[in-house]
């Protein structure tokens, strides 16, 4: 039951909605076609990049005369 003074009921809450509806659908489809967002490009250089404990032999964290882990 409404008494009317529902924000969503007027002309401009309705224009509101259908921005924010238009919004979360522009970025619904950026997230599916593989695009990253800022915060979620700047966090992956930031952190440390794992590498394979074969590829080159000075690629560990630690120091190099560290004979175990």
């Amino acid at each position: 039951m409404s008494f009317g003074n529902n924000p969503g009921d007027s002309a401009e809450g309705k224009a509101r909605l259908d921005r924010l509806i238009a919004h979360a659908e522009a970025r619904r489809a950026a997230r599916t076609s593989g695009r990253k967002s800022l915060l979620r490009r700047v966090l992956g250089r930031l952190r440390p990049h794992r590498h394979d404990p074969g590829s080159e032999p000075h690629g560990f964290y630690g120091t190099p005369g560290d004979p175990g882990h």
